[in-house]
């Protein structure tokens, strides 16, 4: 089988960055089979841009954050193969490459996730494990991956006719819900120490996503243990402990100005999980 990979780059007011991400990928020494931009931008300057690349397939995004515009560009992608990377990511020449020559020696092609790893400040970052509280901190030993490095990583175009991304999930650990789902569903992942992607961390949007973070962990860790592992018990555990958790670190950080934080993280995290959706 041909392998095609749609690259999607969801984007959010970072012009400057998307057009140094798309010319990395036009660089590649192995050519991805599209480009696929999904703009949630609230100006027009990231679609003006794109005018100097006629190649690029350009949608607006539902601005509904991440995981729903993860979803739109899914719809364009045409490929065998699905990669996300972020705008304030820049592709290696070799990556592609590299990525795709682990697929080619690896079996059961249809039902294989191939994470790579990425640069970022200055160090290289792995496919981590989530500890009790849902924190990507335990390094994989021997154990299967259940989680990815998602800027490097390529997906088979079949996984998403059986699961998305959930789109409750405005920001943070989408990744991780999505992939443990697939394990949970029979794909692999394995690991490509060779591919690797620069990501340069933008400044830009932190503040709209920073309250729904912490509270995307609770919720995406809530459903992996009671959904996917089915373990009723450690779920409610994990809520009681979490909630305590997130109590404690917020005074620690804040002192008493931080309860409304907590709560405000509590209150969204909650939220997510009574209208917990089956995907």
């Amino acid at each position: 089988m041909k392998i095609q990979i749609s690259v999607c780059i969801c984007t959010r007011n970072r012009p400057e960055e998307l057009v140094k991400a798309i010319q990395s990928i036009q660089n590649s020494s192995y050519p991805v089979h599209e480009i696929i931009v999904s703009d949630d931008s609230t100006d027009s300057r990231t679609k003006e841009i794109l005018v100097d690349f006629p190649d690029v397939i350009y949608t607006q995004g539902p601005r509904k954050g991440l995981c729903a515009n993860r979803n739109n560009s899914l719809n364009q992608a045409t490929g065998t193969y699905v990669m996300f990377m972020d705008d304030d990511v820049i592709m290696r020449e070799n990556f592609i490459e590299s990525i795709t020559g682990a697929l080619s020696n690896g079996t059961h092609h249809d039902n294989l996730i191939i994470s790579g790893i990425e640069f970022n400040n200055g160090e290289h970052v792995y496919p981590k494990e989530q500890n009790f509280l849902g924190f990507q901190q335990k390094p994989y030993k021997d154990e299967e991956l259940m989680t990815i490095v998602i800027n490097s990583t390529i997906f088979p175009r079949a996984l998403f006719d059986v699961i998305r991304f959930d789109e409750q999930l405005i920001y943070g650990y989408d990744e991780v819900d999505l992939t443990t789902r697939a394990t949970g569903c029979g794909f692999k992942i394995i690991l490509c120490k060779e591919a690797v992607n620069n990501h340069y961390p933008s400044i830009q949007n932190r503040d709209y996503y920073k309250p729904v973070k912490e509270a995307s962990r609770i919720y995406v860790t809530f459903k992996r243990y009671k959904k996917t592992e089915k373990a009723n018990l450690k779920a409610y555990a994990f809520i009681l402990f979490a909630s305590c958790h997130v109590i404690l670190s917020k005074l620690k950080a804040n002192g008493f100005t931080g309860l409304k934080d907590a709560f405000n993280t509590i209150q969204i995290s909650r939220q997510y999980i009574r209208n917990m959706s089956e995907l």
